[in-house]
């Protein structure tokens, strides 16, 4: 039986965890040569396996403790895209070729958890509506390849309820997602295929593991992403 891609919100009502119904992995370039990781992640109802009502429940119960909360929210958005923000993860160093393996050897980390030097909330990785609009950040995401081109995914976090006027990040999550498959690198509109050849051969190592393929074939608006088509190895 295929392993289910859940999240858990640690210590919230709901300890089997919520099933992913929606998961992408996709890369970038920016107009100023940084390479960036971009998830979108999005859950069923949390409530959608639950059998227990909460009729009995009790009033004084944090937001984080009540069922009720949960259930007024349906369901979890977690991304860096789908709210039109840029944000993500970077994962190039300006000075170097991108070599993708060696990425995903390793874990991620967004540093992005405010502390008294810093606490821009425009600059955090991630977007999530939780319980409304909330916060997220100190991120660390980590890569088991389970196959060509794909993998398995833990991504851990912690949240700041800030919808609720909380804005300390005491909440934690630990999402695990089966079977990821890397979706390929996307640029600039503005930029013609050609000049995006010329930027991620000079930005990518291994260049030549890589093909643009058609992002909408039956439109005659040609529009491309750069796909990853083989593993190196070594």
């Amino acid at each position: 039986m295929e392993p289910v891609s859940k999240i858990y919100f640690l210590n919230n009502p709901y300890p089997g965890g919520h099933k992913i119904v929606t998961f992408n992995w996709s890369g970038r370039i920016d107009e100023y040569g940084f390479i960036w990781f971009d998830f979108h992640l999005k859950t069923e109802d949390y409530y959608a396996n639950d059998d227990h009502d909460n009729d009995e429940e009790d009033e004084d119960l944090s937001d984080w403790d009540s069922k009720g909360v949960w259930e007024n929210y349906h369901t979890c958005t977690l991304s860096s895209t789908y709210w039109g923000e840029k944000r993500g993860i970077r994962i190039n160093n300006p000075d170097e070729k991108l070599d993708f393996d060696a990425v995903v050897k390793n874990n991620l980390s967004s540093n992005d958890l405010p502390s008294e030097q810093h606490s821009d909330g425009d600059d955090l990785a991630f977007n999530i509506y939780l319980l409304g609009h909330d916060s997220c950040a100190g991120h660390e995401i980590r890569f088991l390849k389970t196959g060509n081109n794909q993998y398995d995914i833990t991504w851990t976090g912690k949240i700041a309820l800030t919808y609720a006027g909380d804005d300390e990040f005491s909440h934690e999550f630990k999402a695990e997602i089966f079977n990821a498959e890397f979706e390929g690198f996307h640029y600039p509109k503005t930029w013609s295929v050609e000049k995006a050849a010329e930027v991620f051969k000079a930005k990518l190592a291994n260049f030549e593991y890589y093909e643009f393929v058609d992002l909408n074939p039956k439109s005659n608006k040609r529009e491309y992403k750069l796909n990853k088509i083989k593993s190196i190895t070594t």
